[in-house]
């Protein structure tokens, strides 16, 4: 199976990686890549992620990945990644052996179009999930500010005993 991502659209709807935007582009697009080569390399059935992110053409600063399982593609100064998207499926032809993931209509319907299967976000972030969750690696989340009550509780008596209060 071949996975072609909205990339941009992806990291906006995972919490985790819309985070990275706080520190840069480069980090949400690095945390994807590492998250999608992580996954093909666990996965037997995955042949390819394509990850596919709106861009200038000048300024493709993402390096090439070495892995032969994951693919970086950048859409063209005027091209959207939908446009580009389209083209990909265009020179797969007519496969079921695709996967689109995307929550834009016009993604999912140059899919369907293409006899491609479609995967909403939230499914995909689910098999992201289930595969760091199979392999005891929790998803990083580095801006995940809850704490248990207990725990919370322990911080305040020892604040107030800092504070003399």
């Amino acid at each position: 199976m071949i996975y072609i991502l909205d990339a941009y659209n992806v990291i906006h709807k995972i919490p985790w990686l819309e985070a990275k935007l706080d520190e840069d582009l480069r980090s949400a697009r690095d945390a994807l890549s590492q998250a999608c080569e992580n996954l093909a390399n666990r996965r037997g059935d995955i042949s390819q992620i394509v990850l596919v992110f709106d861009g200038k053409s000048e300024y493709r600063d993402l390096p090439q990945t070495k892995s032969r399982k994951l693919k970086v593609v950048f859409s063209d100064t005027g091209e959207t990644a939908d446009e580009r998207i389209s083209e990909i499926l265009k020179s797969l032809g007519y496969s079921k052996n695709t996967m689109v993931v995307s929550d834009d209509n016009s993604v999912y319907n140059h899919a369907r179009s293409h006899k491609a299967k479609h995967m909403a976000v939230a499914d995909f972030h689910q098999l992201l999930n289930k595969m760091t969750s199979a392999n005891r690696v929790e998803t990083p989340d580095k801006h995940d500010k809850h704490i248990d009550p207990k725990t919370a509780a322990q911080i305040n008596a020892a604040y107030r005993k800092d504070l003399g209060i």
